[in-house]
């Protein structure tokens, strides 16, 4: 990854800095942010909390009263809970970066299986403590969150749930759901407090710990989409798309045996998209700048295409060899938007490119 931030510093060279152009004064430049907070972060957070609410319920519903019908649903309703976190995922910033509540929704990569080692041997251990929300979170947060409760759902010996007999793994997916409601809570009430994180960064300022000036603030909306792009390709794409070697690995995908992968990784995309055009980020580029806009928007229907014809499970996507293809295009696109966002947007506004947080030492 250190080649990749030396690149970004090099292309930085190639484009002339210039500080950001404050023409109508630091109110207007401060306005993608203010509009970004307010029109899609704080109802983002909002949503999960809402979709996270409703598969506690579900799950709650499943357990009351086993049946086909109530796993379905419970099933269904933990797919919509999922999609509205790819929606709020990758706003790794404030409330979501703090207390572990990232890892614990979302425990991924698990390039070593841990999760599903850990969910095995709880099940077969039937350690009771699982069933009771108000334990888990002193538990490994392997079994916290989405991976575990995809197994639970969805995993080996998942069917049984719509009968009476499996009281203790509904039990578990139950206290898993609401651990996941209770965090996506929390997240919500944290962007919507008075004196929280969002605040700080729309009302950036010397007296403010956060973010001292504006360039600091739009500096941070900048290096979102860049690392949630760098996110999609090394953790959601490459360790799925064939090799040198042309072999693929199905179950390196996250939520694949929901078949929830690539709807993932389009919510993200759709999610990042409405980012950037909420926000109207390019209305703050100078003048001769803006022409990155356009570039921005034929990469986001580029990578639209591909991932509207590539709505299957992930196994049917790498048996066909045109459409591992474009899976392999895909990567490519995120590299692409990475570049435009972290790069050539940030050049343009003359401001500084740091290692992103997923750079190893």
């Amino acid at each position: 990854m250190r080649i990749v931030a030396a690149l970004f510093l090099l292309v930085l060279t190639l484009y002339p800095a210039r500080a950001i152009e404050l023409t109508v004064g630091d109110e207007e430049a401060v306005k993608p942010v203010r509009t970004l907070v307010a029109a899609f972060i704080q109802p983002g957070f909002e949503r999960f909390a809402e979709q996270a609410e409703l598969a506690e319920i579900a799950i709650s519903s499943l357990c009351e009263d086993p049946g086909e019908r109530p796993l379905e649903a419970a099933r269904n309703a933990f797919k919509d809970s999922a999609l509205a976190l790819a929606r709020v995922e990758f706003l790794r910033t404030g409330p979501l970066a703090q207390e572990n509540r990232l890892e614990r929704l979302l425990f991924w990569p698990d390039r070593r299986g841990i999760a599903l080692r850990q969910v095995q041997a709880v099940i077969a251990e039937r350690d009771e403590s699982v069933t009771d929300p108000a334990n888990l979170p002193q538990k490994s947060v392997a079994l916290q969150g989405y991976t575990a409760l995809e197994y639970l759902l969805f995993g080996t010996g998942s069917d049984a749930l719509a009968e009476s007999g499996d009281a203790f793994r509904c039990g578990f997916a139950h206290a898993v759901a609401a651990n996941i409601h209770t965090i996506a809570a929390e997240l919500s009430e944290e962007w919507n407090a008075e004196n929280g994180f969002a605040a700080a960064w729309v009302n950036p300022g010397p007296e403010n710990d956060s973010f001292r000036n504006i360039e600091e603030a739009i500096s941070e909306m900048l290096s979102i989409p860049s690392e949630a792009f760098e996110i999609i390709r090394d953790q959601r794409l490459r360790p799925i798309v064939p090799g040198e070697d042309g072999k693929a690995n199905p179950k390196g995908a996250l939520f694949w045996r929901s078949d929830l992968t690539m709807p993932f990784i389009r919510a993200s995309f759709d999610a990042l998209r409405a980012y950037y055009e909420v926000s109207e980020m390019v209305s703050i580029l100078p003048e001769d700048q803006r022409w990155l806009g356009k570039s921005i928007e034929f990469e986001f229907n580029n990578s639209r295409d591909i991932l509207t014809r590539l709505q299957m499970p992930v196994a049917d996507i790498l048996d066909d060899e045109d459409r591992s293809g474009e899976l392999g295009y895909l990567v490519i696109l995120t590299q692409s938007l990475q570049q435009l966002f972290g790069t050539q947007v940030t050049a343009a506004l003359g401001l500084s490119v740091g290692f992103s947080s997923l750079d190893g030492d």
